[in-house]
């Protein structure tokens, strides 16, 4: 079944590319704006591949441009969600390629032997997509049941002290809340803890300026938008599919989500926009390319 529906999504990909779409999409929509780019935990060749096709067709550009004036070419920001251990081996990739990517951190998750909530077996065992749906203590609840705790020592899954540390010189370190749980699904207390909180223990982490933030999962309203501002972030990113420039709101910064495992077909595909908007559109997002929202 998994190995069809590959096939299938290599198929739709190489008609986006040969019916001239991809092209069109970077001549109309794209232009001279900034595609944000959101990764989570890519393998070193995969992302070599992706960028190497993104040198071709556009500038890469850190995150802190994502408003700047535009250049005339298109132009791409690397982000990666999360702060996974894995993320440490793309350092050489990151330096090959010259390109300084944002990486999103759980502050309470990153440099200590803790585990991403999903990334346990009783995530899995309970669904992560029914998780999600809870409310926050209703997850932590049967997260507790299945014998995870959020905030005691476990298998640890994100990046360690040291692999930071040999990564701050080519990344820009920024704040993904606390422990990643659903914002909308969390009480106005624990929202404003893991917005505020993380940039805090961020920047004593890192002894360095946090004012990025990225929503979790995607899913944020207003209160999470003024959290955010009132924390003092200088912007934030959505998961809403869209391209970025001057006139962006800056703490609803738009992006293409990417498959961490995507051929350079599929991923050249995934550019476009096309395939999440229609991911999108399927589980009630709308025509604006919103992440839909729960």
């Amino acid at each position: 079944m998994k190995r069809g529906k590959a096939i299938i999504k290599e198929i739709l990909a190489g008609l986006l590319v040969l019916t001239g779409l991809a092209r069109a999409t970077r001549i109309f929509l794209w232009r001279d704006r900034v595609a944000v780019l959101l990764y989570h935990d890519p393998d070193p060749v995969t992302l070599d591949r992706h960028l190497r096709y993104l040198r071709k067709i556009c500038d890469l550009v850190p995150l802190t441009d994502v408003r700047a004036p535009g250049t005339g070419r298109p132009r791409a920001a690397i982000t990666l969600d999360d702060g996974h251990a894995g993320n440490a081996a793309l350092l050489p990739i990151f330096i090959k390629h010259n390109v300084r990517p944002t990486i999103f951190l759980c502050s309470r998750i990153v440099g200590r032997p803790r585990t991403h909530w999903w990334l346990h077996p009783g995530s899995l065992s309970a669904g992560h997509e029914r998780l999600k749906r809870m409310t926050n203590a209703e997850r932590l609840a049967e997260l507790a049941a299945q014998g995870f705790q959020q905030d005691i020592d476990d298998r640890p899954t994100g990046l360690s002290l040291e692999q930071m540390e040999a990564m701050r010189s080519h990344v820009d370190f920024q704040a993904h809340t606390r422990f990643h749980p659903v914002l909308t699904r969390c009480t106005d207390a624990e929202c404003a803890s893991e917005i505020t909180d993380s940039k805090h223990e961020l920047e004593a982490l890192l002894n360095n300026a946090c004012e990025h933030f990225a929503y979790p999962n995607g899913n944020y309203g207003e209160r999470e938008v003024d959290l955010v501002k009132a924390a003092g972030f200088r912007s934030a990113r959505t998961c809403d599919i869209g391209w970025n420039d001057q006139r962006s709101d800056p703490f609803r910064l738009r992006t293409i989500i990417v498959d961490d495992t995507a051929s350079t077909r599929r991923f050249a595909a995934q550019l476009t926009g096309i395939p999440l908007f229609l991911r999108y559109l399927k589980e009630g997002g709308g025509w604006k390319g919103k992440f839909p929202q729960f």
